[in-house]
């Protein structure tokens, strides 16, 4: 999805954005905004519903279902709970910040450390404001926090944190023609997406707070790769994409 790109021609009629590899900004900018659309609209079916919707218990009871069957799912969604979560993403985050800032590579600390930073706050502040109490039995796996369900932080970690590491893999695999690093990418961005499907497994998110927090790292992912442009420092004008 970031890897769309412009339709600006040369004199010569050739595609220099395509030539480029560069991304899209306006498929970026109206992408994330549509995202900030679809979590504002699951904000005001949580609220307006008072408790959990028709979409979320009818996913617990499925997921429950075949979970106390297949008890190593739910030890592994733990085990990946603790490994993502907003300590760890934050310690993820940071790092790469850092070690990118250190080789001079601005543009693309920039966009891993603002995604970061924005994504925690955000997600904080929908918390906070929601107020949502978590699905029962929860509190196996939480140790406090029960009633700040909306949005799943870590859903959104998944994507504002471990996916934003992902596209820049994937970009830096098609510019040099690395194999490794672009599926590395696509691997990583599974594992992104697959930690908000790890919290419903482990019952300490409702479904729509993880599609709340998918629509919440996605806006953030989105608007601030417009805003930062990481492609401009992996992919030159003029080089291939």
């Amino acid at each position: 999805m970031l890897l769309v790109v412009e339709r600006d021609m040369d004199p010569a009629g050739v595609d220099t954005d395509q030539r480029a590899g560069r991304w899209a900004t306006r498929p970026l900018v109206g992408a994330g905004v549509l995202a900030a659309v679809v979590l504002v609209v699951l904000a005001w079916v949580v609220v307006a519903a008072g408790s959990p919707t028709t979409l979320d218990v009818w996913v617990f009871d499925l997921t429950s279902h075949w979970t106390d069957a297949v008890p190593m799912a739910v030890d592994l969604a733990a085990l990946l709970g603790d490994l993502t979560g907003v300590v760890g993403a934050s310690v993820v985050a940071v790092s790469a910040t850092l070690v990118l800032a250190s080789r001079r590579r601005w543009s693309i600390a920039l966009f891993v450390g603002l995604s970061g930073a924005v994504g925690v706050v955000l997600v904080e502040v929908g918390k906070r404001s929601a107020g949502r109490l978590r699905p029962d039995g929860a509190e196996t796996y939480v140790d406090s926090g029960l009633d700040r369900s909306f949005p799943s932080g870590h859903s959104a970690a998944g994507i504002y944190v471990y996916c934003a590491l992902a596209v820049l893999l994937i970009l830096v695999g098609r510019r040099t023609g690395a194999a490794l690093a672009r599926w590395s990418g696509w691997v990583l961005m599974a594992v992104g997406v697959g930690i908000g499907l790890s919290r419903i497994v482990l019952g300490v998110h409702w479904a729509t707070d993880v599609l709340a927090g998918w629509a919440l790292g996605s806006a953030v992912l989105l608007l601030v790769a417009a805003a930062t442009r990481p492609d401009d420092a992996i992919v030159p004008i003029g080089g291939r994409g």
